[in-house]
């Protein structure tokens, strides 16, 4: 009987012990994949922002190529006329973002005294949708980062 009642103990402590490594692991795990999330939502680093960006407006289609050694390409088509420009972008404060006056205006777009237009990162969805919006407030024109290549 007493050997019984110890083996019983034993399970209980047993049991205890797998319990508590169970909520360790869980705790251990959701502080690791809020780590995770929280690089990735929170960067507005070149090489975060860079990538191939798309724009369908108006009957019009805009594809914006952002390098991480901060050039873009931009490719705008109006029906038949396409236009292509190459410029610079920078990066201004955590998401803001200014392009070189080669930028192609599209419309709803404003433009700086100096040529330079100005826009704006937004990240949805848990940072994993990003796009540049330019006049936001104003409805201006949003191009969204493709996901895949």
């Amino acid at each position: 009987m007493i050997k019984g009642a110890r083996l019983t103990i034993l399970e209980e402590g047993a049991m205890k012990m797998t319990n508590f490594g169970r909520v360790a692991s869980g705790i251990l795990l959701s502080i690791i994949l809020f780590w995770v999330w929280y690089s990735v939502a929170a960067d507005y680093g070149y090489s975060a922002v860079s990538g191939t960006y798309t724009l369908q407006r108006n009957g019009e289609t805009s594809t914006l190529l952002l390098r991480p050694d901060r050039s873009f390409q931009q490719e705008v088509s109006h029906g038949e006329n396409v236009e292509r420009a190459q410029g610079s972008w920078r990066r201004v404060g955590q998401g803001g973002v200014v392009f070189s006056k080669e930028f192609l205006k599209t419309a709803g777009q404003e433009v700086r005294p100096d040529g330079e237009v100005d826009g704006e990162v937004e990240k949805r969805c848990l940072g994993l949708f990003v796009s540049i919006a330019f006049n936001p407030d104003r409805g201006g024109p949003t191009f969204h980062k493709k996901l895949f290549r």
